[in-house]
């Protein structure tokens, strides 16, 4: 009977020991698919959300002649120290003599879609260059390394492009310049309108030739009854 309760009760310790172990082995394991989890995420987060930094020589909208420096933020995340090197460097236009010099080497920041334009040239003076544009920015300020995105660009696909109707609102924009003009030289007596106003003197004229026209008009009657009389 003695042999038979130590049996159990060994029996049932070595249950019990062998479940502590399971559940230690399964508590191992369970934190190292949480850990192989919370990296993958973590890997996948920083993989999604991305800055994207390109800089590119894009027509100007109000003249397909003339070309803009553009430098977007095509990514989903903020985008920090951009700095936008052209090889052969950028040379600016009639338009921005004087010694200016060319922007958006430098940016501080670009929020994910935000953008940067300036005017930089004419056609003539850039299109039979070919670009090798190097763009490179930091996720922080903070982070020591940096991201980088090199590319080529040739101007030659720009030649022979045509437009038709231009720009609808660069159309807008021009009838809204007239109208503003003309209100302006309208305020400043510089031109008149002309307006077809009906005054008193148009109606005392009007009363006068309708009763003209009633005179005419009975006196030919009153002839035309002496008429009927003299013929009885």
């Amino acid at each position: 009977m003695d042999s038979s309760q130590t049996w159990i009760t060994t029996f049932i310790a070595f249950g019990g020991l062998l479940g502590t172990l399971v559940t230690a082995v399964a508590t191992l394991f369970l934190w190292r698919v949480t850990k192989l989890l919370a990296v993958e995420t973590k890997r996948m987060a920083e993989a999604s959300a991305q800055p994207h930094v390109v800089a590119t020589l894009d027509p100007n909208r109000w003249s397909m002649r003339h070309f803009d420096l553009k430098v977007d933020n095509t990514g989903n995340a903020t985008a920090y120290d951009i700095k936008v090197d052209f090889t052969p460097p950028l040379i600016n236009g009639e338009g921005r003599a004087g010694g200016m010099a060319v922007p958006f080497e430098n940016i501080s920041l670009l929020k994910p879609g935000q953008g940067v334009s300036s005017y930089l040239a004419e056609y003539p003076l850039v299109r039979k260059q070919v670009y090798s544009v190097r763009v490179s920015w930091r996720r922080s300020f903070a982070d020591s390394t940096r991201e980088e995105n090199t590319y080529t660009i040739n101007m030659a696909d720009h030649q022979d492009v045509s437009d038709l109707g231009g720009d609808p609102m660069v159309k807008i924009a021009n009838d809204l310049a007239k109208i503003r003009e003309d209100l302006r030289s309208l305020a400043q007596g510089s031109k008149r309108l002309k307006i077809d106003a009906y005054t008193a003197g148009d109606r005392l004229h009007e009363r006068r030739v309708a009763a003209r026209q009633r005179r005419r008009w009975a006196s030919g009657r009153h002839t035309e009854n002496q008429q009927e009389n003299s013929q009885e």
